[in-house]
């Protein structure tokens, strides 16, 4: 389970701990909950192990999680309401003023029906805030269906009733290349794990591109330049959606 940390009342994931993806995908997405100005009850859609449940329970008065029973089987922490197969939810009309869709509509094989649900539940003028990859390798097989493009996710979106707020870029073919390097890494440290000191010390070591690339992104010139000329290939995707 990802570990979300939390300082002098902000949240984020360490950049020394986890994938460089993860804590520029989530740094974005929780800038972005500056943005909901009706902070009445959350539904946290396809909550899994629930890694943002403590700060959107500080965000919002009434917090629920929602997850499909297949999947969350694979995780630690049990949802409040499960999600149906055929992907609706046994909640009335307007129950939420956001839903929290992250790392998850690539795990939807229907996502245009998922959308519409989410639609549903959500009060007029509610937010939807998420995250979707696109550079990510296969992951929680077989239930992995779906990698989108801005183009794709604008038009899905649109045509669900929604009005995008934000749908930015998030990372560039650099920061996707220090986290392959990383990745490849790692798989030559696993005869090591059994000597933890020294495995944590050649983990950081394969981590160091990777940090010199974040580091580098918080330049506000590198950052544009990177987008400029690199930005096609990126981690992925952060959105903000207003219900119409």
């Amino acid at each position: 389970m990802l570990g979300l940390s939390h300082r002098n009342g902000k949240y984020y994931y360490s950049i020394f701990l986890h994938p460089v993806s993860r804590v520029m995908k989530s740094e974005r997405f929780i800038k972005n909950f500056n943005l909901i100005d009706n902070r009445t009850s959350v539904l946290d859609y396809g909550s899994g192990d629930g890694p943002y449940k403590h700060m959107l329970k500080t965000y919002f008065d009434n917090y629920v999680s929602a997850d499909f029973e297949v999947t969350n089987a694979h995780h630690s922490v049990r949802p409040d309401i499960y999600i149906n197969d055929d992907q609706t939810i046994n909640v009335e009309d307007e129950s939420y003023s956001c839903v929290v869709i992250s790392e998850v509509l690539e795990h939807v094989y229907k996502p245009h029906v998922a959308l519409n649900e989410i639609n549903r539940v959500l009060v007029s003028g509610g937010y939807v805030v998420g995250t979707v990859p696109f550079f990510m390798w296969e992951h929680e097989k077989p239930y992995d269906f779906h990698r989108y493009t801005y183009f794709g996710l604008k038009r899905m979106f649109e045509e669900n009733g929604f009005e995008i707020v934000k749908l930015d870029y998030v990372g560039d073919i650099v920061g996707v290349s220090t986290y392959c390097f990383s990745k490849l890494c790692s798989v030559f440290l696993k005869p090591f794990r059994l000597i933890k000191p020294l495995h944590f010390i050649l983990k950081t070591i394969v981590r160091i591109p990777s940090i010199l690339y974040y580091a580098l992104v918080k330049i506000s010139f590198v950052k544009s330049f990177l987008r400029k000329y690199f930005g096609e290939y990126p981690f992925g995707f952060v959105f903000v959606l207003k219900k119409n």
